[in-house]
Formats: C-alpha cells, structure tokens, sequence
C-alpha cells in the first residue's frame, strides 16, 4: 500500500475527540457523511434542471405569422407566406392581393427565384379564371380580369396575345352569327344549317360547343315555329269559326323567340279581328253567352285583346240587365261603365246605358206605384195606374206595366164589387120578401169572372132559398089557419103551392097528409056508421060488405078491416051455434079506439 492510500484511510485529523466516547465518535461521523450527501443531491438536481430547461428552449417551435397584420415592414418570408395563403382560396381578389405582395421584389432579393414560380402560378390561376369566362361567353368579363395581370407577371406578353386572339375569334364568331340570324329571318334554312357548321373551325369551346348547340335549337325552334303558323294559316283560311279559334291557339303557342312570333301575332290580330265580327253578330242576335265564348279565344297579347274584353263586358251586362229588376239593372249600368270612351264599342255601350238608365228609372216607377196599390185603396190604385201609363212603347218595363194595371184594374173592380156586395148584405139583413130580392138584384150585377162573383153568387143563393122560407111559410101559414077553419080541400091546395125544393116542404107534406086524412074520415065515416048499424042486426055479411067499399089508400082502412075481422068472428060464432048474442061494436068506438 502507498502512502497517499494509507493516507486516505486514515482517519482525519481531531477525528475523535479527546476524551469522547468511541461510540459518540461513530455518531458525528455518520451526521457528516448525511450532510455531504444532501448536498450532492441538490447539485444534482440543479443541474438536471438547466439540462433540461435547455433542451425545452431548443425545441421550442416560433409563434404563427398573423397574416392580418403583415406590412412592407414585415419579414419578405412572412409575406411570401401571407401571399401563398391567400392564393390557395383561389378567388381573383387574392390571388391580385398575393401577386401585389411579390410583384416589386428585385432579381436580387434571396427570395427572387421562389416569388417568381408562384408568381406564374398564381398567374395561370387568374387566366383560368379569365378562361372560364370566355367559356361561358362573357368575353368582357374575360379580358378585364385578363388585363388586370401586371406588367411584371412572367405571362404577360403570353395573356396579352391570349387576349388578342380572344377578341379577333369573337369577331368571327359574332359575324357567323349574324349571318345565321340573317337566314332565318329569311327562313333560309341551308344556309342557317352552313353557317353552324363554321363554329366548329373556331377553337373555342364557347362557339364550337355551346353556341354550336343553342344555334341548332334556336333554328329547329324556328322551323317549327314557321310550320305553326302555316298550319294556323291553313286553318284559318276556311273562315270557321271554329277553325279561326284553333288557328289563333295554334299561332299563340310560337315560340316567343322565333322571329316568326311577331307574323304570327300580326296574324292572330286579324283573325280575332274576323271573330269579334262573328261576336258582334251574335250580340245583335240576343246571343250573349255566344259572344262570351268567342271573345274568350282574343289572346291577351293582340291588338284587339281590349276590345275583346269590352265585348265580354257589354254581353255579361246585358245578361244581368235581362234579369229585369233593380239590382241587375244597377250591376249592368256599373258593368258597362267600365267601358272606356276611346273603346270601338264606346257608342253601343252608350246606346245601353241610355236604355238600361230608362229601364232603371221605368222600374222604379213601377216599384212606387206598386207601393201605392199595395194599399188596396181604390184612390191609390187609380194613381198607380196613372203612373204605370207613363211607362213608354219600346221600355222592357212596358209590358210589366200593363200587366200590372190589368191587375190593378181587376182590383179596382173588386173593391167596387165589394161595395156592392156589402150594399146587398145590408139591404138583406132585415130578412123580409121585399128587401131580400133588392139585394139580389143588387148582388146580381157583379160581373161573371169577377174575383167576388162566386161569393156574390153564394150570397143570392142564399137570400133566394131564404126569400123561398118567407113565401112558403106565408103558404103554409095561410093553410093552417084554412085547416082551423075545417076548410081542408082550400088549406090543402095552398100548402101544395109550396116548393119541394123549400125547407118547408116537409113540413107541408105532413100537414097535407093529416088534411086529407081529415078530409077521407069525414067521408068514409057514415059508412062505417051504417055498416056498424047492420052489424047489430046480425047482418054481418052486410055489414062486411058495407065497411068494405073503404079501399086501402083511405085514412079509415084499418078500423074497417078491424071492424070486418071482428064481424067475420062473430059470424063464424053464429054458424057455430056459440053466438052469445052481444052486441056488435059501435063504429064510433072503433073510431076512437
């Protein structure tokens, strides 16, 4: 071992304290070899710590460029940046604002050579844009958004003669165009087919393709559209009307674009004019709804579109009006005034208005009078009659005028057929002969076909059979008082005089029967008397014979065959030897029995 080991080993210097305790010794140096370590431990830390703060600081990455706040002041690399970023939008307004940013740097500038690439790209970005506009025809809009390349863009000698070449293929194309215009106007159609066929030489696709395709359906368009009309002329050319109407459908549907359409609306003028022709004929026929129909085929877009429509206004006018009363008169007055005076039919529809305004007023008139009769005063009647001939020969009002006087005068008839009928009801309520047949005179001049006639006719019906009563029981008491006095052959023949139709005749009838009975006992009763007086001699034989000269219609047949039966009996007693001889019967008994 060397000595600077042995050194090493030895315990240091005042190790142990003298007169410490070995054990105590041990002690210190354990708290001392603790401490050192404590402190290596912080150093240790603290340099792990700064190792690791580096590492963090070097790998930290830079904050993100605000692109919205970019300036000349602002690192070239920032703007390059900034000005990428607002080209990948693609919209033309930044892709101009991106190529502002670069367009001034120099050769120089480090940054030269990767400005320039995507200065040609953002470049061709704007051309395409440009491109897509000439693709869809809007060669203006094209060349300002071409021409809006600065002069530094490495295209631009390039765009200026894409504009060039632009504007001298449009020229062309605009001038085959013209042509092609030119020969369907005259319904060229060859030559139309020729000049579509020179798009497809030029090298845009505008012309080759897209105005090639419209070309083709602007000139079939065409075609059928002429092929319309001279169908529609064809139809016309027959003069029906129904044929008119279809020829006018038919030149409606050309196509507006056609430059036929404007032929066939000069055609559809004239035919509509040739059916409003045929619509005034049937107006002048009463034939309204005719009229209607017909000017209902006039298209909106005619000339003589309008006049159609006063057509229907004047036809549906006079259809209201012919309703004949206030409100449709009033309708058809407002209907027609819609009318304008520049109208063709201005003066036929002054011409109804002046007639209608004189129905209007007729109308009126008869509502008043009507008002006035309503009453059913026999004045009133008379003053609406006046009012109802004042109406004029021509007025449609005329004929209800007349026939409402003809009902007022029947009702002027009726009230005066009422006054008589009440002058004859109160001449007959005394009930006696003499005033009951005045009233029946009176009665009797109300006229057959009056409306009070059959009531009149009831009423002398009836004082008839009451002036019948009176007679009859004048008749009949007249035979009563003849009957008192025993005179039954006069009393009879009076009561006789009353009607078999009379109340009374009943009555008389029974009275004359109890007369004439009276009469035939007072005739037939001697011989009963002396048929009674043989019968109490036993002469019953004689007796029978007597009694039956009373024949059987006579008031005493029944006490003569009672008296026969009896004098019958006892004569069969008598044969019999039963007779008890007693008495006969006096007639005079039979009588009263």
């Amino acid at each position: 071992m060397s000595n600077s080991q042995e050194i090493k080993d030895l315990p240091p210097k005042n190790f142990y304290r003298s007169g410490e305790d070995p054990s105590t010794q041990t002690q210190y140096h354990h708290r001392r070899l603790w401490l050192w370590w404590l402190l290596w431990s912080i150093f240790l830390a603290l340099l792990g710590g700064g190792a690791t703060s580096a590492i963090w600081w070097l790998t930290k990455l830079p904050p993100p460029i605000n692109c919205q706040s970019i300036s000349p002041l602002s690192a070239d690399g920032e703007r390059l940046y900034c000005a990428q970023k607002a080209a990948d939008s693609g919209q033309l307004q930044q892709l101009l604002a991106a190529i502002s940013l670069v367009e001034n740097w120099s050769q120089q500038h480090p940054l030269y050579g990767e400005a320039q690439r995507r200065h040609q790209q953002w470049s061709k970005a704007i051309m395409a844009i440009a491109q897509q506009k000439i693709n869809q025809g809007e060669l203006t809009a094209a060349v300002k958004i071409a021409q809006q390349l600065p002069v530094t863009s490495p295209l631009y000698a390039q765009v200026q003669a894409t504009i060039t070449a632009w504007q001298g293929e449009w020229q062309q194309g605009e001038l085959i165009t013209g042509r092609f215009e030119d020969a369907l106007k005259r319904q060229n159609w060859e030559q139309a087919s020729r000049q579509i066929g020179e798009l497809t030489q030029l090298k845009e696709q505008y012309w080759n393709l897209l105005r090639f395709d419209q070309l083709i359906q602007e000139l079939d368009t065409e075609k059928q559209a002429w092929q319309q009309l001279e169908k529609a002329q064809n139809l016309a050319s027959s003069g029906y009307f129904t044929h008119l109407e279809q020829a006018i459908t038919l030149a409606g549907k050309v196509s507006p674009s056609s430059y036929v359409k404007a032929q066939a609306k000069a055609k559809q003028s004239q035919w509509g004019r040739t059916l409003l022709q045929l619509a005034a004929e049937r107006f002048e026929k009463q034939d309204f709804t005719g009229v209607i129909s017909i000017a209902e085929q006039i298209p909106v877009n005619t000339s003589v579109y309008e006049e159609a429509l006063d057509w229907i206004r004047l036809s549906r006018a006079s259809e209201i009006a012919n309703k004949n009363n206030l409100p449709a008169l009033v309708d058809a007055l407002a209907a027609v005034a819609q009318i304008s005076s520049r109208s063709p039919l201005a003066q036929l529809a002054s011409q109804q208005t002046a007639k209608w305004s004189s129905e209007l007023q007729a109308y009126t008139q008869l509502e008043l009078a009507k008002f006035v009769a309503g009453f059913e005063q026999l004045s009133g009647l008379q003053m609406a009659i006046e009012q109802a001939t004042l109406i004029e020969p021509g007025n449609r009002q005329r004929l209800r005028a007349q026939t409402l006087i003809a009902q007022w005068h029947q009702g002027i008839e009726q009230i005066e057929d009422r006054q008589v009928l009440l002058q004859a009801q109160d001449l007959a309520e005394t009930s006696s002969i003499e005033r009951l047949r005045a009233a029946v005179e009176v009665a009797s001049k109300i006229k057959l076909g009056q409306t009070i006639h059959p009531k009149a006719q009831s009423a002398i019906a009836k004082w008839h059979q009451q002036i019948q009563f009176l007679e009859d029981q004048a008749l009949l008491d007249e035979a009563k008082v003849l009957a008192q006095k025993q005179d039954f052959s006069t009393a009879i023949a009076t009561a006789q005089q009353i009607s078999s139709q009379g109340e009374l005749y009943p009555q008389a009838q029974e009275a004359i029967a109890n007369w004439q009975a009276e009469i035939e006992a007072s005739q037939d009763l001697p011989i009963l008397d002396a048929a009674s007086a043989l019968a109490a001699q036993g002469r019953f034989e004689a007796a029978i014979a007597t009694a039956s000269f009373i024949s059987p219609e006579r008031a005493l047949y029944k006490q003569a065959q009672a008296l026969k039966k009896t004098w019958q009996s006892q004569q069969t007693n008598l044969s019999n030897g039963s007779f008890l001889s007693n008495q006969s019967p006096n007639v005079n008994d039979q009588t009263a029995n």
